[in-house]
């Protein structure tokens, strides 16, 4: 972890009332009497706009009809993520904060970092697995690529030349990145951004020539020409942009990358309240109209529960890893 992200995080960590282990035990008696009986916290480590911000503010509100409370988002952006999953990971273990994540924190960072604040599997206690959207690669409007194969080609003729953004270093977007580049031999200058709400508005703008982006948040610039999507990451083609191929389907077989997305409570939370989140959000995600709407936004509901989420997050941390290493990746 380079310097000026270890600055921040202890900065986070030492404002932090970091409780001894009778502390959490004292929270353990008292959060399953009445629980809850105030407004529940929501972090999401990333900016407004996201496909990860888009989530929570439309699953928090159902959420709060399920658990008879308030369920509020809060936004703690920065360090590719793990400030904000920091944060929950040493909060009080009542249940009142959780954080919604996505497979770049609980599953990726972990191998891109030397050392963490947090240990997934020691600190965090999982909820539920909500959902998955895949991302699409898209290109800024004047850059003359209609197709994967157009990219590939220019990309090749004059390597590095051509940049590609993501939602900031150690994403999935990245990591999308660093698997295409990987898979097809060719080299992006890679130019990250503090989420995938600004990555988008980049290719938008023209700052950059093409990025992996989050579907919910790229699909309304594609429709409506702002830029052009010419791939999309999952195994088939999304209903939101029925007519854009899959990169697989481009001539890159082997690419496949997905953007998962958790709730996760500190792990010292009690399992009654656990199960009692994780049985309000299964029944949330249930509901017809939210499945509705988040489709609509690209996004495909999954509704595991902890059990599942457990299983998720090694698997996540083993494909992932792998490429990691193979990429030399490191953000120390």
């Amino acid at each position: 972890m380079n310097s000026l992200h270890r600055r921040r995080l202890l900065a986070v960590l030492s404002s932090l009332a970091i409780a001894p282990v009778l502390h959490a035990t004292a929270h353990a008696q008292t959060a399953t009497n009445g629980y809850p009986n105030r407004p529940v916290k929501v972090v999401v480590a990333w900016s407004p706009g996201g496909a990860t911000d888009l989530l929570a503010r439309t699953v928090s509100i159902e959420l709060s009809k399920q658990l008879g409370q308030q369920v509020v988002v809060d936004n703690r952006p920065g360090a590719n993520g793990t400030i904000g999953h920091a944060q929950v990971a040493h909060a009080a273990a009542d249940g009142y904060t959780l954080v919604l994540a996505t497979n770049s924190t609980y599953a990726i960072a972990q191998h891109l970092y030397k050392s963490l604040p947090y240990q997934q599997e020691r600190d965090l206690a999982p909820i539920a697995l909500l959902a998955a959207s895949p991302l699409i690669l898209a290109v800024r409007p004047g850059l003359e690529a209609r197709s994967v194969q157009d990219l590939l080609a220019q990309a090749r003729k004059t390597p590095g030349k051509l940049n590609i953004a993501s939602g900031g270093n150690g994403s999935t977007s990245h990591l999308a990145a660093e698997l295409f580049m990987s898979l097809t031999g060719t080299t992006f200058t890679h130019v990250p951004y503090k989420g995938g709400g600004p990555a988008t508005q980049a290719v938008a703008a023209g700052e950059v020539d093409a990025a992996f982006l989050d579907l919910g948040v790229a699909a309304p610039f594609a429709n409506t020409g702002r830029l052009r999507a010419i791939g999309v990451t999952g195994n088939t083609r999304s209903t939101q942009l029925p007519d854009v191929p899959t990169v697989s389907q481009s001539g890159v077989p082997a690419f496949e990358s997905t953007t998962t997305f958790a709730l996760f409570a500190p792990a010292a939370t009690p399992k009654a309240v656990v199960q009692q989140l994780a049985t309000a959000t299964r029944a949330s995600l249930a509901n017809p109209e939210l499945r509705d709407k988040l489709q609509r936004q690209g996004v495909e509901i999954v509704n595991a529960g902890p059990e599942e989420l457990a299983r998720s997050v090694t698997t996540e941390s083993t494909k992932w890893g792998a490429i990691i290493r193979d990429r030399h990746i490191s953000l120390d």
